[in-house]
C-alpha cells in the first residue's frame, strides 16, 4: 500500500512542521484533499475535493543515541476555525502501516482564506497533552 506520508511528501503547496517537546517529536502537514491520487483517498476513505483538506499527525518518541525515532499510538484532538470565526471540530482517524501510526482528519475550507488550526496530542504515561496551532491559506482546485 502506498504510505499516506509518501503521498504527502509529493504534495508541493503542504504545510510541514515538526514540534519537539521532550523525547517527542510531533510531525504534521496540512493540504488540499484534492492532490491525493484517487486511490490513496479511497484507502483512507478521505474524500476528494477542491475545498477539503486533510491534517495529518504522526506522533515519534525521539532516540537520539541511534538518530531514530519511533511511531507511538496518541489521543489526538483539535479544531479548525476560519475567517469569519466559526470552528469545526476535528475527526482524527489512526491508521497503521507497517511501523508507522498516522492520524488523519479531512476538513472544510473557504478559498484564499486563512484557516487557523489547532490540536492537542496526549501521549500516554504523559501528564500534560501537546498544544499546536498554526494558520494556513488553502486554495480550492
Amino acid at each position: 500500500m502506498f504510505p499516506v506520508v509518501m503521498a504527502m511528501s509529493l504534495v508541493t503547496s503542504a504545510h510541514a512542521a515538526e514540534k519537539k517537546v521532550d523525547d517527542f517529536i510531533i510531525y504534521y502537514n496540512a493540504f488540499n484533499s484534492s492532490f491525493l491520487q484517487p486511490a490513496v483517498a479511497r484507502t483512507y476513505k478521505i474524500p476528494r475535493s477542491g475545498l477539503t483538506a486533510v491534517l495529518n499527525v504522526s506522533v515519534h518518541k525521539d532516540n537520539p543515541e541511534d538518530h531514530t525515532s519511533q511511531a507511538l499510538s496518541a489521543n489526538v484532538q483539535g479544531r479548525v476555525k476560519n475567517a469569519i470565526g466559526q470552528y469545526e471540530d476535528l475527526a482524527f482517524r489512526e491508521i497503521k502501516e507497517d511501523n508507522a501510526i498516522y492520524y488523519l482528519a479531512d476538513f472544510r475550507f473557504r478559498n484564499k482564506e486563512a484557516t487557523d488550526i489547532e490540536f492537542f496530542v496526549r501521549i500516554p504515561g504523559r501528564e500534560k497533552p501537546i498544544m499546536i496551532s498554526f494558520d494556513q491559506k488553502f486554495y480550492a482546485n
